[in-house]
């Protein structure tokens, strides 16, 4: 009946190309990451209170740690006591750990054989692994599969071959700029082994604080960290635990930049002139103390840490930062300036690889190899060398070129509310450009350069270009600030009227909404970055009807396409958390469940490319990790909603949760700048993370159902009007009844406006509902009134915005193609 532009509305729900529904692998169980090769077969292995394991083959106390584990786990996700576990013979057992080999080294490696089989049939499970790293896996995976009906718990009968895509697939966990508790910490392992995620990289040095004892150079952390540090038997502690589960632990020491801290402690370490005094840095951001690499004292320094630390950390590599040098310092001192002249040195850049070259060396003759951020690359480092991208795949690619091996962590920055379908697109392997950007016999196009400013710092700026084929249809891609040429995927093109479509940039989910008008964009156009609305000005400068004027050459040149040989290069990916805006009860629910599906990005295979069953399976490992894990991410949200409701009844708060989302990208950090009337004077540590926003789920999982329904509608499904409805009777109730309990917390009378908001969409919503029902059809103030609404309701209130806008907008589509 109502036949509204389909592709619009599938498009706005899963953010994803057609081409990228394809036939994908089976993913049928609610596993996470999903196996590479799952074969179902008829039947079920029982568990009841007979259920014992046998342990063939290679055994160690790490082995029998991670067997009593599982039996710890099966207790909490059954409830069944299991109190005769361990099985005296292969014959007896339910299930056999099958480890055919010790591993090859007493600390684990990228070369780690990861692989296992698992098969579950004629009343036993048998785990198969070359070496006990793939039996952990084998383990996870088996503890996913536990189910009940109402005979009983039991495992589905399979056969699976498993084993990681890629070899490196981390965490890099942020403590320096908030401490988070050694408990929390212990317990992410566990998530991340759920997981199947091997590296933690642990952030412990930075501007803000250096959290890790030293015996050596004390005021380093007695002088920066307030107390909150780990003592070495802690580290110590952690290191074990995460070995015992299959997990090497990386450590960070920045250098040369971030190094506030280090300032702070020893001024006379770094490049300023004369006296050098540093305050305790408390704020966010790119700081001016820089090391002085000609400085003899840094380098015994750096040797005393090195030695501590890696007497710490059996890994075979040491991370040392390298990012977001502020290179003031050596400009401005005439004695740095001499000895790059004297040393023949390629300006800052080149005194930056100075010393990097020589810590390499230091790093090596204490047997470890060097990793750090996309700025440590340079020609004359070797290539042992691994490179952590935080720039993209423009910069993992143009490394790989160089010979260089790197992991990506663009596109897996979690700090960042963002949708979890945008990380799970973000492949580690850079693909190439997607779009055929060039004019062909009878094909036309138009190019709109656009500006979109932001909450700090300027603007980006880019351009669209659409082109018309022949046959009508339309092809388009943008030149993202300077980043390399990408595919925009096109949701809505009426040519000289409106544009809509989409990207992923390299940090975040980005729509184009623009408006036309006399070859300008409206002032109604807009970039959707993450579900935030950016205006956006321009106009049209190049055209097929603009004589003279042709296609412009991407000013970021082309996305890599890699050799086989490259591609073997690419390493991974790890997960990457920024403390700046989190601390121990908060950290948790940014990291799971999105986890998961960038697990899976990183160990299944890349064709498993359907959302659809990631969210599905998501949503089911999410309820999962908090039973078998014992994950708090929800626990702990809970518990800052009842902190708000100030001993009042929190359900409200609980359902309002889950229709609202907290602004995503990094507009929360922008709204944190702006806050004050001296912008940035609460960009730092003394800020609040006691808001509504900071309790919320990155995404809402309601808001994404509420958008299937309405695509259900617009195929003509009315039956689905129903429990959109409902939805929004919910969320208007639970606004109504949360606007008192804001009213009367500190921390959440700014947060009364976003209930208002809330009540005028879901009004709208099912008024629109009463349309479609009636057949109605709008008049143009009609259509111009609940845009309206949905503008206004459209922003950021106390750093949250109300998800339902989106559904509601889409609503609002069908009637008006109506």
């Amino acid at each position: 009946m109502y036949k509204g532009t389909l592709a619009l509305l599938i498009s706005s729900i899963f953010t994803l190309p057609t081409a990228a529904i394809a036939m994908t692998p089976n993913s049928d169980l609610n596993l996470m990451p999903y196996p590479q090769n799952v074969a179902l077969k008829e039947g079920k292995v029982t568990l009841d209170k007979s259920f014992s394991i046998y342990i063939k083959g290679y055994n160690s106390p790490r082995v029998k740690f991670n067997t009593k584990r599982v039996m710890e786990r099966l207790y909490r996700q059954t409830g069944l006591p299991m109190l005769n576990w361990q099985a005296q013979s292969e014959q007896d057992a339910t299930l056999v750990i099958n480890i055919h080999h010790r591993p090859k080294s007493d600390v684990q490696n990228i070369d780690s054989d990861e692989s296992y089989t698992l098969d579950v049939g004629n009343d036993k499970i048998v785990i198969n692994a070359e070496r006990p790293y793939g039996a952990f896996h084998g383990l996870e995976t088996l503890l996913q599969m536990v189910s009940t009906d109402a005979t009983g718990y039991f495992v589905p009968a399979v056969s699976i071959q498993d084993k990681p895509r890629f070899p490196w697939r981390g965490v890099s966990y942020d403590t320096s700029r908030h401490f988070i508790e050694l408990d929390v910490i212990l317990r992410q392992l566990d998530a991340m082994a759920s997981a199947k995620l091997n590296v933690f990289h642990w952030h412990i040095w930075d501007d803000q604080g250096i959290r890790i004892q030293l015996d050596n150079y004390q005021k380093l952390w007695r002088e920066t960290a307030d107390g909150n540090y780990y003592t070495k038997d802690q580290i110590r502690q952690v290191v074990d635990y995460a070995r015992n589960l299959g997990i090497r632990v990386i450590p960070e020491i920045s250098l040369p930049g971030h190094a506030s801290a280090v300032a702070h402690a020893y001024p006379e370490l770094m490049s300023g002139i004369g006296k050098q005094q540093y305050p305790q840095q408390r704020g966010w951001g790119v700081f001016e103390p820089l090391m002085d690499p000609t400085n003899i004292e840094l380098y015994e320094m750096l040797a005393s840490v090195f030695d501590e630390v890696v007497a710490l950390f059996p890994d075979e590599y040491f991370h040392i930062g390298g990012d977001e040098p502020n290179y003031q310092q050596w400009r401005d001192n005439p004695k740095i300036q001499q000895f790059i002249q004297n040393n023949n040195i390629d300006g800052e850049r080149g005194l930056q690889s100075y010393l990097n070259t020589k810590v390499e060396k230091m790093l090596e003759e204490r047997g470890k190899k060097m990793t750090g951020w996309d700025e440590i690359w340079h020609k004359d480092l070797p290539k042992s060398i691994v490179i952590q991208s935080w720039q993209g795949h423009d910069s993992i690619g143009r490394a790989a070129k160089e010979g260089y091996q790197g992991i990506l962590s663009t596109g897996y920055y979690l700090d960042q509310p963002q949708p979890t379908s945008y990380h799970y697109r973000n492949d580690p392997m850079p693909k190439g450009i997607t779009v055929d950007d060039k004019l062909h016999q009878g094909e036309e196009f138009e190019t709109y350069e656009w500006v979109k400013p932001r909450g700090k710092g300027g603007p980006r700026k880019g351009n669209l270009t659409i082109i018309t084929a022949v046959d009508g249809s339309h092809r388009a891609f943008t030149d993202y600030n300077g980043k390399s040429r990408e595919e925009v995927y096109i949701l809505e093109y009426v040519p000289g009227v409106k544009f809509r479509g989409h990207f992923d940039n390299f940090m975040s989910y980005t729509e184009f909404n623009y408006d036309f008008a006399n070859d300008k964009l409206a002032d109604s156009s807009y970039q959707l970055i993450g579900n935030v609305r950016w205006p956006a000005t321009g106009q049209l400068v190049a055209s097929s009807d603009m004589k003279g004027t042709q296609i412009p050459e991407p000013n970021g040149g082309y996305p890599a396409e890699l050799t086989e040989k490259e591609q073997a290069l690419i390493l991974g990916g790890e997960i990457t958390i920024w403390g700046e805006n989190l601390d121990s009860m908060t950290i948790e629910h940014r990291l799971w469940p999105r986890s998961y599906a960038i697990a899976e990005r990183l160990w299944s295979s890349q064709t498993l490319t359907d959302e659809r069953s990631m969210y599905k399976r998501m949503k089911a490992i999410d309820t999962w990790s908090e039973i078998s894990v014992g994950l708090r991410h929800h626990a702990d949200a809970n518990m800052m909603l009842k902190r708000l409701a100030n001993g009042t009844d929190s359900s409200p708060l609980q359902t309002l949760a889950k229709y609202v989302e907290p602004a995503q990208y990094y507009a929360r950090h922008w709204e944190k700048w702006n806050s004050t009337p001296t912008k940035g004077d609460l960009y730092n540590q003394y800020e609040r993370l006691n808001r509504f926003a900071d309790a919320l789920p990155v995404e809402s999982l309601a808001v994404y159902e509420m958008k299937d329904l309405v695509s259900r509608i617009n195929k003509g499904e009315m039956s689905a009007l129903a429990t959109l409805n409902m939805h929004y009777l919910t969320v208007k109730l639970a606004a109504q009844q949360a606007k008192p309990i804001f009213a009367n917390n500190i921390a959440a009378v700014n947060t009364m406006p976003m209930t208002d908001a809330v009540i005028a969409v879901a009004d709208l919503g099912m008024n629109l509902i009463d349309k479609i029902k009636q057949g109605s059809q709008l008049s143009e103030q009609e259509v111009a009134a609940y845009h309206q609404i949905i503008d206004k309701n459209a922003v950021i209130f106390d750093e949250t915005i109300v998800a339902i806008v989106s559904p509601t907008e889409q609503l609002l589509h069908i009637l008006e193609n109506h």
